[in-house]
């Protein structure tokens, strides 16, 4: 009984050191909402994701005086300040990127089919996300990780591969993104469009989204590819939890943060993800 009463008065006083902020992030040019926007402080575990109508709920302790940064993938970055914050300061614009496109030929005769990436489905142990016994994880949402990989030659994205060994949500919803690589670690954003991977009823195995609409072409330089959690819904609160085998490395090639702003770590490992290309 006092076990209770104490981790009782525990939750209590969690609840009273967290400033709860909800709004919402909003298209400068429309008006329109910004789905899956990212919210995070920088250089901190500090940060969660707007939902499909770019609503958020934002845990923060009441003493913070870091800046906010907003983003989402095809629009510019939004930087708030503690003191907008402080003034109440709950609606989030951000402005579409100008993109302008330019023309991919396709030449089969000098392409050929080939992987990039870990295709294996088992590995050395699991990497997790989730939480059980807790009602909410939305403080994980932004969570990110992947992987280094080299393309040898220009390379075109077909497919995309990630494998769950374990899923008991009933949704799961992930951001593919990928990076220039600076000093070892995830830089300058490379896509401008938003590719997601969702997957329904507790789904496991090979998870795959078709990047051909996209038009994804690599340089022949290193990239980072990652997966970022943006959605989990689950009606029962015990058990929260996915999984993706990770093999163990003689280098570090898997990287890692808890969120859209979090510090990178790194680890000598490679998950289970890859994509299908075609490459000269």
């Amino acid at each position: 009984m006092l076990l209770v009463f104490l981790l009782s008065i525990s939750v209590h006083l969690a609840q009273a050191q967290t400033k709860i902020l909800e709004g919402q992030v909003l298209n400068s040019r429309t008006g329109e909402p910004v789905p899956f926007a990212t919210l995070g402080v920088p250089g901190r575990g500090l940060g969660t994701v707007a939902d499909e109508q770019g609503r958020y709920l934002l845990r923060l302790p009441p003493s913070l005086s870091d800046t906010l940064i907003v983003s989402c993938v095809g629009f510019s970055s939004a930087v708030i300040s503690p003191t907008a914050l402080a003034a109440g300061k709950r609606v989030f614009q951000l402005a579409p990127q100008e993109h302008v496109l330019s023309e991919i030929k396709v030449e089969h005769r000098r392409m050929r089919p080939a992987l990039l990436g870990n295709t294996k489905s088992k590995g050395d142990i699991f990497w997790m996300g989730g939480s059980s016994g807790k009602r909410t994880v939305d403080t994980e949402w932004g969570w990110e990780f992947g992987a280094l990989l080299k393309p040898v030659r220009k390379t075109y994205l077909e497919e995309f591969h990630m494998y769950l060994s374990a899923n008991n949500y009933e949704l799961l919803r992930f951001r593919l993104n990928l990076y220039a690589v600076e000093q070892g670690r995830p830089g300058r954003a490379l896509l401008s469009q938003d590719i997601q991977l969702v997957c329904t009823k507790q789904q496991q195995g090979w998870l795959t989204v078709d990047l051909r609409p996209y038009e994804v072409l690599l340089e022949a330089q290193p990239v980072m590819a990652t997966v970022q959690w943006l959605q989990s819904e689950k009606t029962d609160p015990e058990d929260k939890y996915f999984s993706i085998p990770v093999m163990r490395q003689s280098r570090q090639i898997m990287v890692e943060r808890e969120n859209s702003q979090a510090a990178w770590t790194v680890h000598d490992m490679q998950p289970s993800l890859y994509f299908t290309v075609m490459t000269e």
